[in-house]
């Protein structure tokens, strides 16, 4: 599991440099925007605050704060955190680094009104124990958005056999090969060899039922796509709230 979490670290370490230009009007990720804003929009009440898990170089976090939205971002990668203060100088979305081993967010329960965790949970060892701790840190009736593989679209076939062989010892020297002479092919043998977490909707809801999350119901019909759109809200009584002081999300500073 350490070398699992040093080796996504790693990976996102790596795109950092690129991160942000995924993320314009005509890139790869700028979907993610156009399918997180208004869901978020749309459960979670104006000027509320927010959790960013996973936040990257902070695009949706700062499109979110843009809004009226009060955001805190968090992410493993250091390279990523950067992008996102070099962004942000103003800090308008505080920022917290994250071990790559974290068990616990540092956030007080009940923090948040919301979390949104994009393409996230597909690269956790154990998404249920995540699950518990998204719960743990929204208010009662808070609401948790997250993108996972969606792994009946087609783009998703393929990715069993290749993942599987990537996480051989021999699709390990593979990669190491293939950064060589095809770096964007290693690139993507090295993302199936992290990305692991490849679950039913099914799996995802009964996971989050465990966690003390129901099913709630996302505005308008979502179009088919590589990523599944989730949405749950936190029952009144799943977790113990234990408010403290320290702000509106506790103890947040960059670290």
């Amino acid at each position: 599991m350490a070398d699992h979490a040093d080796g996504v670290r790693l990976l996102f370490d790596g795109k950092a440099a690129s991160w942000p230009d995924k993320y314009t009007a005509s890139g790869p990720l700028a979907v993610r925007l156009a399918q997180l804003a208004p869901a978020v929009g749309g459960l979670v009440r104006d000027g509320g605050d927010l959790l960013d898990l996973g936040c990257g170089s902070g695009e949706l976090g700062r499109r979110l704060a843009a809004r009226g939205y009060r955001v805190a971002g968090c992410d493993i990668s250091p390279l990523m955190l950067g992008q996102a203060r070099a962004a942000d100088p103003a800090a308008a979305v505080p920022l917290v680094r994250l071990d790559s081993r974290w068990r616990t967010l540092p956030f007080r329960d009940g923090a948040f009104d919301g979390v949104v965790s994009s393409s996230v949970l597909e690269y956790v060892p154990d998404p249920a124990a995540v699950l518990l701790e998204c719960a743990r840190v929204l208010r009662p009736g808070g609401t948790l958005l997250c993108t996972v593989p969606d792994v009946a679209h087609p783009v998703r076939w393929l990715e069993w056999p290749l993942g599987a062989a990537a996480r051989t010892p021999l699709g390990g020297a593979g990669i190491g090969a293939a950064r060589r002479c095809w770096p964007r092919l290693a690139c993507y043998l090295m993302y199936l060899r992290t990305s692991r977490q490849r679950r039913r909707a099914s799996w995802w809801r009964a996971a989050a039922s465990g966690a003390g999350l129901r099913p709630a119901t996302l505005p308008g019909a979502a179009a088919r796509a590589p990523l599944r759109l989730l949405a749950f809200t936190r029952h009144a009584d799943a977790v113990s709230v234990a408010l403290h002081d320290g702000g509106p999300h506790g103890d947040v500073r960059d670290r």
